[in-house]
């Protein structure tokens, strides 16, 4: 698959498509530059969602999860803590403590 943006969503891997609205939603956050998909690996259990892993030098790593797969997403912005916030606020993410 040729490598490509749908707005601020890079295209090089396939998407999950349970993951889709999520990924609509980081793409309209004004403090988000990309949005980058990553590989897809399977997994068992039911729990599905996003969850944080980990800051980057560029951003934040999440993972995606449906009912059958889980999916790396890299996301691009020089406020990665604001897209953190507001992923929590949204409901994508659940709030500390």
């Amino acid at each position: 698959m040729a490598k490509y943006r749908q707005s601020k969503i890079k295209r090089q891997h396939h998407v999950v498509r349970e993951l889709e609205p999520g990924l609509r939603f980081l793409s309209s956050l004004p403090s988000v530059d990309g949005v980058i998909p990553g590989t897809i690996s399977p997994k068992s259990g039911g729990q599905m969602g996003y969850s944080f892993q980990y800051f980057t030098p560029s951003g934040l790593k999440l993972i995606g999860r449906s009912s059958g797969a889980a999916q790396e997403i890299f996301v691009i912005s020089a406020r990665p803590h604001d897209v953190l916030q507001e992923l929590q606020d949204h409901g994508f993410l659940p709030k500390p403590g």
